[in-house]
C-alpha cells in the first residue's frame, strides 16, 4: 500500500515540468568561481550573471540587503510559455530589496574657500570610478540640487529670470544677468506653457548669451519669457548646490557643513553614451536579440545616470514580449523610470514593420518610481497591463540637471516630456502603436506634465488616482489624450476612462510670458481628434481651468463628478469645443465655486447629441452656461434649456451664495479599493436632492459624493443621527 502511494506520487510529480536551476548572487560573500547553486556558494557580480547560460525555468536571485554598484544587468536570454526566466531576490519578497546602485562614492574633497569644495575624479580613490563623469550627486539619502541661477527659493517667478529681448534667433539678452562668462552653461527656457527648451551657451557678451541652436518662443520672440541657467560654476551659492566640469572631470560642491567625508557624497556614474547600456537593467541586446518570457521582480534601482529598467535603443528582428516587471523600486534616475521604447531595425517577416515599438503582452505591476526627470513610465506597449504602480516626483524643476526634462539641445516644441505615464504613438510602425492596454489602480503624484498621456487606441484607464499633475508645466492634464489628422484616421480612439480620481492638477505657469501667467490645467483633457471616448464615473477636483474637455473629439460623458475646477473667471467644469466635436453627456455633476465660473461651456449646442439628468450646481453664479455661438451672454439653466433643447430633466443649484460667502458644499472622496465609511462628526448635511445625510457616509471604492451643509440646522442637533455628543445639559 505504501509502495503504491509513493509510486502514484512519482507519477503525479512527473506530469509537471521539472523546475529550473536557481542561481544565487551575493556581492558580500559570493564568488564568480563558485557554482552559484546555493546561498553559501553564490556568484558575486552582475557581469558574471550576464554571461550565464540560463534557460527557461531558471531563476537568478540576488541577496536582499546587499548593493551592486554600477553593474548593469543585461538580459539576453528568453524563457518559454509557462516557464519564464526569473530575476528576483532572496529571501523572496523581502523589504530590504537587493540594490542596483548607479552611484560611487566621491572622495578626496579639497577646500577652495568661500564654502566651495572640489574633487578631482581622475585622482586618488576616485580614479577609474568616473571615466565619463557623473550627472547626479547625493549626500546620504538626499539628492543634491544642481547649481542654478536664479535660485528657486524666494524667487517671485519660481526661479525663472526674464528675457529682455532676443537680438537674433540664437541669442537672448537679459540686463539682470550676473557678470561673468556663462559660456558652457545650459539655458532652460519656457517657450510656451507646455514646453521647456534646453540650449547650450556658446559665448557670453555682457548681457547677451549666444546659444548653440536657435530658440523659438510662442509669438515668435522670447522677450518676457522665463529661463534659468545651470551647469556652470558661477551658479553655486546655496547649500548643497553642485556642478560637474566635463573638461577637467572635476566636481564642485557648495557647502557650509565643512569638508565632506569620503563616504558622505555619491555621484551617478555615466557609463556609456551609445544607448546600449543606458539603464540599470537592460531588456535585450542592443542591435541584436529581443527577449520573451522573462520576469524582473523585487529589486531596487537607484541613482542611475540614465533609466532604471529599459529596452536598448535598437532591437533587430522583433520587440520584447511576455515580460513581467513587478514590485521593483526605482528611485532618483536622471531620465526615465521604466522605458519600453526601442527601434526594431530589421523586422523579420510576420513581425510587422520596422520602427518604434514598446513590447507586447507585458505586465508592469506594483512598481514604485520616485524622482525620474524625463518620464515615469514611457512605452509604445501593446496588450500590456500597467497595474498598481506608484509614480511620484517626476520632472520637478528643483531636480533638473543639465539634460532638463530630456529635450536635447536643439529642436522646438518638446511637449510630452515630464509625463508620469506616456503611451506613445508610433508613426513609423502604426500597427504597433500603443493599443489594447489596461491601466488600473495606479497612483501618480506630483508629476511635471500630464499624469497619463495617451496617444493610442483601445485602452482602458480605470481606478487610477492622480494628484498634482502639471506640477512643472501648464496646459496639460491629469489624463490627456491627443490624436492627429482627423477623426476617421486618428490613432486615438475607443478609450475607456472610468472611475479615476484626479485632484489638484496645477498647470504651473512660472516662467511664462505675462499674457500666459494664469494657472492653466485640465483634469480630463481629450484633444485633437480623440474619437469614441467613454468617460464615466470619474471624480475631478482642483484643476485650475477646466474639469473635463472634449476638443475636436467625440464620445460619451456619464456619471462624472466635476467639483471646484475653475480657478479663474474664464474656465468651466465641462467644456465641449471646436468642430467636429460630438458628445453625449448625462447624469453628471458640474459644481463650480465662484462668480463668473461656468458649469458648462460649448462652442455650439449642436455638438451635444444628448444632455440630460445632470446637476448644474453653481451657487455663486446663476448664469453658468456659455454657448459661444449664442453671441450674447451667459445663460441660466432655463435659458439654456430654451436655447439648446437639452437638459429638460436636469437641475440647477437650489441655494445661492454671495461672492464673499464660504462654500457650504464639501466633497468626500474614497480613493481606495475598498468601501470606506466617513464620520460626519455630528454635522447635518443634505445631498444634491435635498435629502438629509447624517451620522456616517459610506462610499464604494474609487467614488465620491458632494454634500451640502444643512442651512436649517435641524439635523445638527444630534437627535436624528443619534449623536448625543452635541446635546447640552443646560436647562433651557
Amino acid at each position: 500500500m505504501k509502495f503504491c502511494w509513493c509510486l502514484a506520487c512519482l507519477v503525479l510529480l512527473s506530469s509537471f515540468p521539472a523546475l529550473g536551476a536557481v542561481y544565487y548572487v551575493s556581492n558580500d560573500t559570493g564568488s564568480d568561481a563558485f557554482d552559484g547553486l546555493s546561498p553559501g556558494t553564490a556568484f558575486q557580480t552582475v557581469g558574471h550573471i550576464n554571461g550565464l547560460s540560463v534557460v527557461p525555468g531558471d531563476e537568478v536571485r540576488f541577496l536582499c540587503g546587499e548593493t551592486w554598484r554600477v553593474q548593469t544587468l543585461v538580459i539576453t536570454r528568453s524563457g518559454s510559455a509557462g516557464t519564464p526566466i526569473v530575476f528576483s531576490s532572496f529571501p523572496a519578497d523581502c523589504s530590504s530589496k537587493p540594490v542596483f546602485s548607479g552611484a560611487q562614492p566621491v572622495s578626496s574633497w579639497s577646500f577652495l574657500g568661500s564654502n566651495l569644495y572640489s574633487a578631482d575624479l581622475n585622482a586618488g580613490a576616485n580614479t577609474g570610478l568616473f571615466p565619463l563623469g557623473l550627472n547626479q550627486l547625493f549626500r546620504g539619502p538626499d539628492r543634491l540640487p544642481f547649481g542654478r541661477w536664479p535660485n528657486i527659493a524666494g524667487h517671485p517667478d519660481g526661479g525663472y529670470a526674464e528675457v529682455d529681448s532676443q537680438p537674433s534667433s540664437n541669442q537672448i539678452r537679459d540686463t539682470a544677468l550676473p557678470t561673468g562668462d556663462w559660456t558652457g552653461a545650459v539655458m532652460h527656457i519656457k517657450g510656451i506653457r507646455w514646453y521647456m527648451l534646453n540650449r547650450e551657451v556658446t559665448s557670453d557678451s555682457g548681457s547677451t548669451l549666444t546659444l548653440g541652436a536657435d530658440v523659438q518662443c510662442w509669438g515668435g520672440d522670447c522677450s518676457q519669457w522665463g529661463y534659468f541657467l545651470n551647469s556652470h560654476l558661477d551658479t553655486l551659492d546655496e547649500e548643497g548646490e553642485w556642478f560637474y566640469d566635463e573638461a577637467t572631470n572635476r566636481v564642485y560642491l557648495y557647502s557650509e557643513l565643512g569638508t565632506p567625508s569620503d563616504a558622505e557624497i555619491e555621484g551617478s556614474v555615466i557609463t556609456t553614451m551609445d544607448g546600449s547600456l543606458w539603464g540599470a537593467i537592460v531588456l535585450g541586446r542592443n542591435l541584436q536579440e529581443h527577449i520573451s518570457d522573462v520576469t524582473v521582480e523585487n529589486l531596487r534601482i537607484e541613482r542611475w545616470f540614465d533609466a532604471g529598467i529599459t529596452t536598448p535603443i535598437n532591437l533587430e528582428s522583433d520587440e520584447n514580449f511576455y515580460l513581467v516587471i513587478r514590485n521593483n523600486d526605482i528611485v532618483d534616475v536622471e531620465t526615465t523610470g521604466i522605458r519600453l521604447t526601442t527601434w526594431v531595425w530589421n523586422a523579420a517577416s510576420g513581425n510587422g514593420p520596422s520602427g518604434w515599438r514598446g513590447g507586447r503582452n507585458q505586465l508592469i505591476e506594483g512598481n514604485t518610481i520616485d524622482g525620474a526627470n524625463h518620464f515615469g513610465l514611457d512605452t509604445y506597449g501593446v496588450d500590456t497591463q500597467i497595474l498598481s504602480n506608484e509614480i511620484r516626483n517626476v520632472a520637478l524643476i528643483e531636480n533638473l540637471g543639465r539634460s532638463g526634462m530630456g529635450c536635447g539641445y536643439s529642436g522646438t516644441n518638446c511637449t510630452e516630456n515630464g509625463a508620469g505615464i506616456r503611451l506613445k504613438h508610433s508613426t513609423s510602425a502604426p500597427d504597433h502603436t500603443s493599443r489594447n492596454n489596461v491601466l488600473r489602480y495606479n497612483r501618480l503624484s506630483k508629476v511635471g506634465m500630464n499624469g497619463i498621456d495617451l496617444f493610442g487606441r483601445n485602452t482602458t484607464l480605470e481606478n487610477n488616482v492622480i494628484d498634482q499633475a502639471c506640477w512643472t508645466k501648464g496646459d496639460c492634464g491629469g489624463i490627456r489624450t491627443f490624436g492627429r489628422n482627423n477623426l476617421a484616421t486618428t490613432p486615438v480612439h475607443d478609450v475607456v476612462i472610468r472611475g479615476n480620481i484626479i485632484r489638484d492638477t496645477l498647470g504651473n505657469t512660472n516662467g511664462t510670458h505675462p499674457n500666459f501667467e494664469t494657472l492653466f490645467s485640465l483634469g480630463i483633457y481629450l484633444d485633437n481628434y480623440s474619437r469614441d471616448m467613454i468617460v464615466e464615473g470619474n471624480t475631478v477636483t482642483g484643476s485650475t481651468w477646466v474639469g473635463a474637455l472634449f476638443q475636436r473629439s467625440t464620445g460619451t460623458f456619464t456619471g462624472n463628478i466635476l467639483y471646484d475646477n475653475v480657478a479663474s473667471d474664464w474656465g468651466s467644469e465641462l467644456s465641449i469645443v471646436q468642430s467636429p466635436t460630438s458628445v453625449s453627456q448625462n447624469n453628471n455633476i458640474m459644481f463650480p465655486l465662484g462668480v463668473n465660473r461656468r458649469s458648462l461651456r460649448v462652442s455650439d449646442s449642436s455638438y451635444l447629441t444628448a444632455s440630460d439628468n445632470n446637476y448644474f450646481m453653481s451657487p455663486y453664479y446663476d448664469t453658468s452656461f456659455a454657448d459661444d455661438s449664442a453671441g450674447c451672454c451667459d445663460m441660466t439653466l432655463g435659458d439654456w434649456q430654451s436655447w439648446s433643447g437639452h437638459d429638460g430633466a436636469s437641475v440647477a443649484h437650489w441655494y445661492t451664495l454671495s461672492a464673499t460667502d464660504p462654500p457650504r458644499s464639501e466633497i468626500f472622496i474614497n480613493d481606495t479599493g475598498q468601501q470606506r465609511v466617513f464620520d460626519l462628526a455630528g454635522k447635518g448635511y443634505l445631498d444634491l436632492d435635498q435629502q438629509p445625510v447624517t451620522g456616517t457616509l459610506t462610499l464604494p471604492a474609487y467614488s465620491s459624493q458632494i454634500l451640502i451643509e444643512d442651512p436649517s440646522g435641524i439635523f445638527a442637533d444630534g437627535f436624528e443621527s443619534g449623536d448625543t455628543s452635541v446635546w447640552s445639559s443646560t436647562r433651557p
